[in-house]
């Protein structure tokens, strides 16, 4: 039994590294409000968020593409507040929460 508890504790350790390293890729934009989106080619959207000068970019072949673009519809339309998770040094859209 504590053979089987003494491999289990750094499995659980490098789980929550795996975590965090996710977390340190993404610049999270928060209680954001979209302004534009308008499409650019055939598979990607442009996003400008708030008052920012900066672009973001939405690709249509990220897993989540349909739940995204209804959320950033949602605040262009409704001005609904959103936390926007942006892919450091890509300007592009990975995460989206209301």
């Amino acid at each position: 039994m504590f053979k089987k508890t003494l491999y289990l504790v750094p499995i659980l350790f490098l789980f929550s590294c795996a975590s965090k390293q996710e977390s340190q890729n993404v610049s999270w934009y928060k209680d954001q409000v979209i302004e534009q989106l308008e499409p650019q080619g055939d598979s990607t959207y442009r996003v400008q968020i708030g008052i920012m000068a900066s672009s973001f970019w939405l690709t249509k072949d990220s897993k989540d593409f349909t739940k995204h673009f209804s959320l950033l519809e949602n605040s262009l339309k409704n001005r609904s507040h959103l936390d926007i998770g942006v892919e450091n040094g890509s300007n592009k859209i990975v995460l989206i929460n209301k």
